[in-house]
């Protein structure tokens, strides 16, 4: 069986597949969460489980630690 996007929530086929943050996604669907700059294996930053560009995935950091006291990796 198949297993269904990350992102839309539609069936993920083999020759499509993007397996990464122990999710599985469409070439399509595998982008920044901020931005929306398509990611590959080569140029994604994973944090909380979200793909991100570099530049966005150090915002995203700087935002979570300045409003939080918890440590941003979640320890």
């Amino acid at each position: 069986m198949n297993p269904p996007c990350a992102r839309c929530g539609k069936i993920v086929y083999p020759t499509e597949k993007v397996s990464c943050l122990d999710k599985n996604w469409h070439k399509g669907c595998f982008h920044c969460e901020v931005c929306k700059m398509t990611l590959n294996m080569k140029n994604y930053k994973g944090y909380d489980k979200k793909p991100y560009c570099n530049a966005s995935q150090r915002e995203a950091e700087r935002k979570r630690g300045a409003g939080s006291d918890k440590d941003y990796r979640g320890t």
